[in-house]
């Protein structure tokens, strides 16, 4: 009678064994592998600004030196708000001054972890000097942006548009041309073995510069005209121009 009973209860766990067995195996069968996401803009999760190029006389956006010029300005704003030069795009490193830590530290940004930023910058050609393959473009910035102040409260307000100065040297490296897309940031070196030997992120001096005049008049038409302001909500920013392609152009 005991030898029956074991039998009896021997069998009823291989039986439920066998079914969780089963049940496990057609699990691992029908369930398919997640799908990697793809991967985002590589932006500090601060600030969330976009950039707009304007096009103009003074450089061709679409072209190489566009290519360059864009891809170092956004770099460093990058940099700058990430408070460290791997921010900036593949390459940026290579391509920037050798005293480029030292610029990012002399700028402290306005947002912070704690008091996000969103808004748009935008850039225009103002003027350029040229000697052989050496070039300055002195450009024009302007934007808006919203930094969040309390749990319910943006501070907005247009930005005091400035000069930026842009000195590098072209190399025999053709770089990609006619980059735009939807993308944010470009995928992989868009700076090739071109450099700069110059930076400076806000030329402002302190004797008014006919720069300084000269961008405060041409304020882009989509640069909002409006007062600051506290509100609930940011001001919206507008998409990146042209944008970068989502897959690398070198």
């Amino acid at each position: 009678m005991g030898g029956q009973r074991r039998r009896l209860v021997a069998a009823t766990i291989a039986a439920i064994l066998a079914v969780l067995i089963a049940s496990g195996c057609q699990d691992t069968a029908t369930t398919p592998p997640a799908s990697p996401s793809p991967s985002p803009d590589r932006i500090p999760a601060d600030f969330d600004v976009t950039f707009r190029w304007i096009p103009g006389a003074v450089f061709d956006v679409s072209g190489q030196e566009g290519t360059f010029v864009r891809a170092f300005v956004e770099s460093f704003e990058l940099a700058n708000a990430g408070r460290s030069v791997d921010w900036g795009y593949h390459g940026f490193a290579h391509a920037a001054p050798s005293n480029i830590a030292q610029m990012i530290a002399a700028y402290p940004p306005e947002q912070s972890a704690a008091n996000p930023g969103v808004g748009t910058a935008f850039f225009t050609g103002l003027r350029r000097v040229d000697d052989g393959d050496w070039t300055r473009i002195i450009l024009c910035r302007h934007g808006y942006r919203s930094i969040k102040v309390s749990d319910r409260e943006w501070s907005s307000r247009v930005d005091r548009p400035r000069p930026i100065e842009i000195d590098f040297r072209r190399s025999h490296t053709a770089l990609p041309t006619n980059t735009r897309g939807t993308a944010r940031t470009p995928r992989g070196d868009v700076f090739g073995d071109w450099y700069a030997t110059r930076y400076d992120f806000s030329a402002i001096y302190p004797r008014t510069t006919a720069d300084e005049h000269a961008c405060a008049a041409a304020a882009p038409s989509e640069v909002p005209a409006r007062a600051p302001e506290i509100g609930p909500r940011p001001w919206p920013s507008l998409p990146p121009s042209p944008g970068w392609q989502a897959t690398s152009p070198l």
